[in-house]
């Protein structure tokens, strides 16, 4: 085996190794966050009170017509409450866009690994291909 097969091979393995890395980082970074906030736009179902065997039907029916007070419109929230949330958007598009990068290294080193992969097998049919 030739000097520049072993510097192939341990590239290869660098390359590999740095590219699972990163995929294993995107998904770390991605994940880093509560289950409930990982999908934009669910809304989380109100707490339900259970009703005890101690409580009579007229208790467990008040706890059900209970009223819910509507939010604002967003045009009277104070400019502070849509700092606020800009802020926790920015946040948001960070980590997304860190897990991106991450995502596109592991991509990345995966496709230099197959280029050099190919280039190996080319040398060793030109070998062939010269007997």
């Amino acid at each position: 085996m030739r000097v520049i097969d072993w510097i192939a091979r341990t590239v290869m393995l660098v390359l590999a190794s740095l590219a699972t890395l990163a995929l294993i980082g995107s998904l770390a970074s991605v994940s880093s966050s509560k289950l409930g906030e990982a999908f934009p736009g669910r809304v989380a179902a109100p707490p339900v009170e259970v009703a005890g065997p101690e409580q009579t039907e007229v208790e467990s029916t008040a706890a059900v017509t209970r009223t819910v007070a509507s939010a604002p419109p967003p045009a009277e929230r104070p400019a502070q409450d849509r700092a606020q949330d800009r802020a926790q958007d920015r946040a948001e598009i960070a980590r997304w866009l860190k897990a991106l990068t991450y995502a596109l290294l592991a991509l990345g080193g995966f496709v230099a690994a197959g280029v050099i992969a190919l280039v190996r097998i080319a040398g060793h049919l030109r070998r062939i291909a010269e007997r």
